[in-house]
Formats: structure tokens, sequence, C-alpha cells
């Protein structure tokens, strides 16, 4: 079967187009509605705040036929953007013939309707339909429950999901006023203080600078990931204005909202992370076992079972589940090396010509051979004992190899496994360590 479908994943805070499972096209869900037209994606995110009563950012999340506040000729309802968001996006993908669509849990079959409609009224056809975080969790080696966390503008959507010989959805939940509008919101508020008490400025007191401080947000979060600092920097009138905003001070304005996340979440089961919830600095200290997924594996598992999502007929099907066989299985979903017998679990993980035992407390490895209870700014991934079993946990946004395959956590190891990434020379060995009369290792 000729495959040329396009897919489209649907997160209004950055909805993304992807061809041959690359992603070619990145579009923020904000529209900007004027007499003479209507500006959407990027083009409207950076005059969102030069024009805040004719910005909307909630048709995606809402994705109804509500009337907009203001409204014109053209465009008068939620509808009214998605369609001429859905059309734009359509164009700068370079005009493809099929589509499909990866959309979030929270939809229900209304508003999935509706967006075939929409996407019905458009010069293309749509052709699959599927769960987000049923694609995502298609990326992951080892079997058992999990729930996928992922930030949208207004919310954040929790996803249950059980992965056995089939990668089935089990259940969604949906967190209000947690999504990345609030945390800007918060953000811009704490970082305007700052510029008042370190420059004696306001950036939110004129529609322009408040555009420079909101365009330098998504900046800072990504910055203060890995540093403890970070520079914003405002010009107005010939001045030009600084403050400097601290990882701790940031981490502390933020986490009544990681909180309220994590108080949503089970403790004992391992969390999926898209990228969009792996960014947000010092989040994954609030959460269990926690996983990030790259941003391309979405697509490069709608590749993978794209003759399984496609649908043919008036109505699509809409994919909550997906098979886990021989001819669907994606190469990263290879299983962890068997146990040698009677070899035991692991005990130690060797680097050079040291062994560093291993317990339940989190062990970070670096890629320049460090082995640490602290996270180091080069991670390479995370390895605890849960239960006698040791998992090892990827860093975000690094490929990790077991045994020469790559790996997305969470993946079981045995005595024996070896792990590394293209940017190291060198391996880490995972061993059991025999104590007592007679000792060896294995």
């Amino acid at each position: 079967m000729s495959i040329n479908a396009y897919i489209i994943e649907l997160n209004d805070s950055e909805i993304r187009v992807a061809e041959d499972g690359r992603i070619i096209l990145r579009s923020p869900g904000f529209a900007v509605v004027s007499k003479t037209g209507v500006q959407v994606g990027q083009e409207a995110l950076q005059t969102a705040y030069l024009n805040p009563l004719e910005t909307f950012n909630r048709y995606w999340y809402k994705l109804n036929q509500d009337a907009l506040p203001t409204t014109t000729r053209y465009y008068r309802h939620h509808a009214d953007l998605v369609h001429a968001h859905l059309l734009k996006l359509h164009e700068q993908a370079g005009r493809p013939e099929e589509i499909i669509f990866t959309v979030p849990g929270s939809y229900s079959e209304e508003q999935l309707a509706m967006l075939l409609g929409f996407a019905g009224a458009c010069p293309f056809n749509a052709v699959g339909l599927i769960d987000t975080a049923v694609a995502a969790a298609a990326t992951v080696a080892a079997k058992g429950k999990y729930q996928h966390i992922d930030i949208h503008l207004h919310q954040a959507i929790i996803t249950q999901l059980d992965l056995g010989t089939s990668i089935s959805r089990t259940g969604v939940e949906t967190i209000d006023e947690t999504g990345l509008i609030k945390i800007y919101s918060l953000l811009a508020g704490l970082v305007a203080d700052l510029f008042i008490q370190q420059s004696r400025f306001d950036p939110l007191h004129h529609a322009e600078t408040e555009q420079a401080l909101y365009d330098q947000l998504p900046v800072c979060l990504n910055t203060l990931h890995h540093r403890k600092e970070v520079m914003f920097e405002i010009r107005y009138r010939s001045a030009t204005h600084q403050a400097k905003l601290s990882r701790e001070s940031l981490l502390q304005k933020l986490q009544p909202i990681y909180q309220k996340l994590a108080e949503h979440l089970s403790p004992s089961i391992p969390c999926l992370l898209s990228d969009r919830t792996a960014g947000l600095p010092g989040l994954t200290d609030f959460l269990p076992e926690p996983c990030p997924i790259k941003p391309e594996s979405v697509f490069e598992m709608c590749r993978k079972y794209e003759g399984y999502i496609r649908s043919t007929g008036p109505e699509l099907r809409f994919i909550t589940a997906l098979p886990r066989d021989e001819t669907a299985d994606p190469a990263e979903q290879a299983p962890p090396a068997k146990q040698k017998d009677n070899a035991g679990p692991v005990t130690h993980v060797l680097f050079d010509d040291r062994a560093y035992p291993l317990g339940h407390n989190i062990t970070y490895l670096s890629k320049q051979g460090i082995v640490s209870d602290l996270e180091p700014a080069d991670v390479l991934c995370s390895v605890a004992s849960q239960n006698g079993t040791v998992i090892l946990s990827p860093g975000p946004d690094v490929q990790v190899l077991v045994n020469g395959r790559a790996a997305t956590c969470p993946t079981e190891l045995q005595p024996g496994d070896r792990i590394h990434s293209p940017e190291m020379d060198a391996h880490y060995n995972f061993i059991h360590v025999v104590t007592g009369h007679g000792a060896r290792t294995a």
C-alpha cells in the first residue's frame, strides 16, 4: 500500500504537522481576528498581546460553535477559526492530499465529529484518527500500566494506558488551570515584579513590552530546565531594561500547579511525558517514574501503524488501541535481554573498573561516565530498583541504546545488559554481584 498521508497532532500549545514521520511545521493555537481577515499560528502569537481584544486561543480547546466575543462578517464562531487554521496548516504543509489526525483524549464524540466536519470542508481527505497518547505509548518497550501526561494551553490531560498484547487506552482525565497559559501568566507576573525591583520598569504596563516579555517566556522555560538563572532584556524608548530570574524562584511560583497535577496521578504507575510536559523545569520531581518521549515518536508510530489507523468509508474509526504483533511492532519495542540462568537480579552498574551499587533511590548516569545520586546537566539516563527489578529511564532529548538497540523508558535491565549513547565512547555494564565465600560477578 502506498503511504502518503501527512500527520497533524492537535495540541493547541503547538499544533505539529509531519511528513514521513518528520516534523515540518509547528503552529500555536492562536488567532487574531480583524475586519480585514484572520491571522493564525505563529503570526498571530507574535501580535497576541498587542491586540488582546482581537486574540483568541480557546477555539481548539473548546472545539464548538460558540460565538466569539468579537465577531466579523466571516469569523463569528470558534468553528470558523478552527476551519481557518486547518486551511492555513494545509497550505503551509504544501497542500497534502491525505491527513491523519492525532487528537487529545479530552475530545468528546461530538467534538471529533465536528473536527471531521471541518476537515470535510477543506481541500484534503482525512484518512485516520488516533488518540495521541496511544500513538506515543507505542514506543514503550516494557509491558505494564502507564499514565501519559500532556500539557495544552488551557489544561493538562492524563491518559491511562495498558500495554500488554495490545496498547489500550483505559481512561482519560482533564485538569483545568494547569496548562501553559496559566504557567505563562504566573511566570509573566513573576518576571514583571523582578523588572520593577531590579530596573524600576513594568513591562506589563505597555502592550509592546508585554508582547516582548511573553515572546521570551518559552526560551526562559527551556533555559531553566538545565541552568540556574536566565536574564530577560526588554528595550523600550531607547532604554534597555534587564531582570534576572533564578530557577529556584521559578519553581516556587510553579509549585502549586505541579502539586495539583501530581494529586491526580497514581504514585505506583510510571509516567510517560510528552516533550511539552518534560520540558517544564522541575516538574519531573513531582512525578512517579517520569519517562520523556521524543516529539517525533507520535509521528513515527503513526507511520508504522498507518495501515491499521487508516479508515475507509464516510466515517473514520477513532483508534484508542493498537496491536502489538510482529507486523506492526516497532523495533524500539524489542523485549529486554533474557536474564541468565541463576544470575540473579542486577545489583551494580560497572563503568571502567568501578562497580556502583544500585538501590531504591534514583541513580543518574551521565554521558561522561559519572554515576551520582544528583542529576547532572548531561544526564544519559536514570536507574532505580523497584521490587527487585532495575528499571532504566532515558534522559530528555538523548538516545539511549540497550545492547545496541534504542530504548524508551521504562526498560527492565538484566545482568549482562550494556547501555551507551552515540555521544559516548564507553559503555555502562549492569551486573549481579554475589556476596560471601567464592563471590564472583556475572
